[in-house]
């Protein structure tokens, strides 16, 4: 499980430095993609098989969803950490999420999130403010 936010840097190569909290569930590598909200999801190989599986469920035959799905696959780069625990970051990726410099890597339950850290910080916010309102979550008594 991928929980917590960590603040990191771009390097000129286009790299950042994962939080050791999370390397140890990616000694496999990495599939990153497009993710929701202009971010970067990062899956490990194993939890990327079942986004794969989950996107052959959706219809070929409804543009949205077909396109969806080429969006994420098209965009999918599989990859090793270095031995510094950095991954590159494909110039693609970066302009999508807009990823120059500052970078929140955001624990996601069964991914992690790449954004920038300005953009984080603004959704974030939004998303606490939003949080403090709930009076019950979704019907769930999570609380």
């Amino acid at each position: 499980m991928f929980v917590g936010e960590y603040q990191h840097t771009l390097d000129p190569k286009g790299r950042v430095i994962l939080p050791s909290a999370f390397r140890d569930e990616l000694t496999d590598g990495v599939v990153m993609t497009v993710g929701l909200d202009n971010s970067v999801a990062v899956h490990s190989p194993p939890h990327w098989e079942q986004v794969v599986q989950q996107l052959r469920a959706l219809r070929t035959t409804a543009a949205r969803e077909r396109r969806f799905v080429r969006m994420m696959m098209a965009s999918a780069h599989p990859q090793q950490l270095d031995r510094q625990g950095r991954l590159s970051v494909p110039a693609r990726l970066r302009t999508y999420a807009g990823l120059t410099k500052d970078v929140a890597v955001v624990g996601n339950d069964e991914h992690l999130e790449l954004w920038d850290a300005t953009r984080w910080s603004e959704y974030r916010d939004a998303g606490l403010a939003d949080f403090a309102d709930t009076e019950q979550p979704f019907g769930q008594g999570l609380f």
